[in-house]
């Protein structure tokens, strides 16, 4: 059995300028969808491809990928005006930008010698027994 350089391994399955995967890559994420709504200052560009009608009154029918519509849902949660909604929409949202903010959480304990842990055991024996 002859060997094969290290440079020929593979060589068939390597990705080269004919040789590329189904999907191109990672899609984008709702983290940076919602950034890049928040930078836009309302204005929104929608591939032509995406548009599946005009209705007479100017609105247009789109279809968005599922992470690009929920990101357009909760800015569009976020800028209603009703409350809980739009209060909820803008925690989701400054928790995907900025992270949800750390929580203080504080652990106090007793130090106790070896006796004394025995002696809390016992006494907690007792109580169970009663």
């Amino acid at each position: 059995m002859a060997k094969k350089s290290i440079s020929e391994l593979g060589k068939n399955t390597r990705f080269s300028s004919e040789n590329q995967p189904e999907k191109k890559g990672r899609k984008i994420s709702i983290r940076n969808q919602l950034k890049s709504l928040l930078e836009e200052d309302g204005e929104i560009r929608i591939d032509p491809r995406q548009v599946i009608s005009v209705n007479d009154d100017g609105s247009v029918v789109i279809k968005l990928p599922k992470q690009e519509m929920l990101a357009m849902k909760l800015y569009q949660w976020a800028l209603s005006k009703k409350g809980n909604d739009s209060i909820k929409a803008i925690q989701m949202i400054m928790e995907q930008i900025d992270g949800k903010p750390k929580q203080r959480m504080d652990v106090t304990y007793d130090r106790m010698t070896p006796e004394q842990r025995a002696q809390r055991i016992e006494n907690l024996k007792k109580k169970i027994q009663e």
